[in-house]
């Protein structure tokens, strides 16, 4: 007879090896190409698990250990095979089987992380991860990596330094490290090291070249450029070392070369045109004397002014009077025959001179027009009988209008709907009318210009925006994104959502985007927007340090964004913006 304990330990066992039987067929299926049966395998076997769960529950503990170990394998199989959702199920019993099953909880942290996805728990997961395994470094480096994206630096910093207390020479970690603190001397001294025993010349030069920046060490300087003789960043900060050492001219010479290896480069051009200021226009600032108002005229070749002396009284014809008429007058000296203004004030002042006939000529002039306006004013009031309407007795009118005989369709108001006059004035180009109208307009009639264009769809956007109604304006910016979905469009997302207050959907957007494309400076702008609404002001520092470096126009908009206005004073925040 079979003991009984042994009967249940088979029966166990038979329910594993079904689990493990229908595994390996998917296994073998994923490896023939044949993803279908894989993937149905891998579903039957989550099934089973789900509906035998009184049964699992009552298998060993070595039992359920291999039973977690089986469904892990298979979930990491199906991460392979795109199939997320199933495999996640998958992971999340084998841990609820074995709650120590570290590959489970690690497997659904990195997944998760990776997809950008439910960040917060996969924080979780990778947590638990790195306490049941301490020295893994692949748990603390991730761990770090979904601190850093909810914004947590202090923690993700810790996190990474975790990972270099089991491996201080782990390169990846440092890597991480200098990211959010870059001019961390200690740790970018350790992968200095670590790069040159992995002989990475490329790499090196760079971190070379990040050390000079921070500390100015011509040892790190000469190093690098040995590597690369004439590496653009070296020599710039070689030049640099330079002219605070005032050897002017080594720097210039250093400079001239740049300049003619990268003529359209910004950095190089403007420390170029400070060691090389344009002479000509400093020698005509030297050339212009100070000139006394007089000396103006001496060189104009239009006449010899006659010499005149305003204590002899000469005589002036007034403008206006007969040939012949003389007033006693003082002679007024003129150029080419011309008199000057000035020339004339003088001698007025001079001899005091009272010109009444002057002013009775002129009273005439302004009389007429007075005449002219009091003439033209009274046919106003015919104007308003003109347009009043014909007299007609009431009851005539009714009876008409009873009868059905005549209906005026002037008298019929024609209603146009607000969103049909937008529309009207947009398509014959009045854009400011149509911009005016929206301002008038209620909600739910603007809601009704959601159309395909996506022309209209930008236009009435940027003007909610400016009218400040951001709700209604959220709803356009999706439309146009679902009709473009540009990288573009998303950055304009954002930036509405901060202004909204949105921090968290708009960060997950621009996560999206930088996931993409690292080298998006207005992404990696709006990073260190929120990071400084967040409070984050390391964040905000090393994001902003991130954006203008591949986006130099940005240093222009950071000086006057108000987000950023708490940093102006900062010595960092005047670097990066310089």
């Amino acid at each position: 007879m079979v003991p009984l304990f042994g009967k249940k330990k088979d029966k166990s066992s038979g329910i594993l090896k079904n689990y493990e039987k229908v595994i390996n067929e998917g296994f073998e299926a994923s490896q023939r190409g044949d993803a279908e049966k894989a993937v149905f395998n891998f579903r039957k076997v989550l099934r089973w698990v789900s509906e035998d769960i009184d049964k699992v529950s009552k298998l060993s503990d070595s039992d359920k250990k291999k039973l977690s170990e089986l469904l892990t394998s298979a979930g990491e199989e199906m991460i392979n095979l795109k199939e997320f959702d199933a495999a996640i199920k998958l992971l999340e019993k084998a841990k609820t089987i074995d709650p120590k099953n570290f590959r489970a909880w690690m497997d659904i942290g990195k997944d998760l992380l990776q997809r950008n996805t439910q960040v917060p728990y996969a924080l979780v997961c990778l947590r638990e991860a790195a306490k049941l395994e301490p020295e893994n470094i692949e748990a603390h480096l991730l761990l770090g990596d979904a601190y850093r994206i909810q914004g947590q630096l202090d923690k993700a910093l810790a996190a990474y330094q975790k990972a270099l207390k089991v491996d201080p020479e782990n390169e990846d970690a440092l890597q991480k490290v200098l990211k959010i603190q870059p001019e961390n001397i200690d740790i970018l001294e350790k992968y200095i090291k670590v790069l040159e025993a992995k002989g990475d010349k490329e790499e090196l030069i760079k971190a070379y070249n990040r050390m000079v920046t921070i500390t100015g060490d011509r040892d790190y300087l000469e190093k690098g450029l040995q590597f690369d003789p004439e590496n653009k960043d070296l020599l710039m900060n070689k030049a640099r070392i330079l002219l605070k050492e005032e050897k002017v001219d080594e720097a210039k010479e250093i400079v001239n070369k740049l300049k003619e290896m990268y003529p359209d480069d910004a950095d190089i051009s403007m420390l170029y045109d400070e060691l090389n200021p344009k002479e000509e226009e400093a020698s005509v600032e030297e050339e212009v004397p100070s000139v006394e108002v007089g000396e103006l005229f001496e060189d104009i070749s239009l006449g010899e002014a006659p010499e005149t002396s305003f204590e002899d009284e000469g005589t002036m014809q007034i403008a206006g009077s007969e040939e012949g008429e003389k007033e006693n007058l003082p002679e007024i000296p003129t150029i080419g025959g011309a008199v000057t203004s000035g020339a004339v004030g003088s001698a007025m002042e001079e001899k005091k001179i009272e010109t009444p006939e002057i002013k009775e000529q002129e009273v005439p002039e302004k009389e007429e027009p007075i005449k002219e306006e009091e003439e033209i004013a009274p046919p106003a009031e015919p104007e308003e009988k003109i347009e009043a309407p014909p007299e007609e007795p009431k009851e005539e009118k009714l009876e008409e209008m009873k009868m059905g005989e005549e209906i005026v369709p002037e008298k019929k108001e024609i209603i146009i709907p607000p969103e049909e006059m937008f529309l009207q004035d947009y398509e014959i180009g009045r854009f400011d009318d149509s911009a005016k109208l929206l301002e008038g307009m209620r909600d739910e009639d603007i809601m009704k210009l959601l159309s395909e264009n996506v022309k209209i769809l930008k236009f009435v956007y940027e003007n909610l925006v400016k009218q400040g109604r951001r709700e209604l304006a959220l709803k356009f910016i999706d439309k146009i994104i679902e009709k473009e979905d540009t990288e573009e469009n998303k950055l304009e997302k954002s930036r509405l959502l901060i202004d909204m207050g949105q921090m968290d959907e708009a960060e997950s957007i621009l996560n999206d985007i930088v996931k993409k494309n690292m080298k998006n400076g207005k992404a990696l702008y709006l990073k260190a927007r929120i990071q400084s609404i967040k409070g984050n002001d390391m964040g905000a520092r090393n994001f902003l340090m991130m954006a203008t470096k591949f986006n130099p126009e940005l240093k222009e908009e950071a000086k006057n964004d108000p987000f950023l206005e708490k940093y102006r004073d900062k010595e960092w925040f005047k670097k990066i913006t310089s």
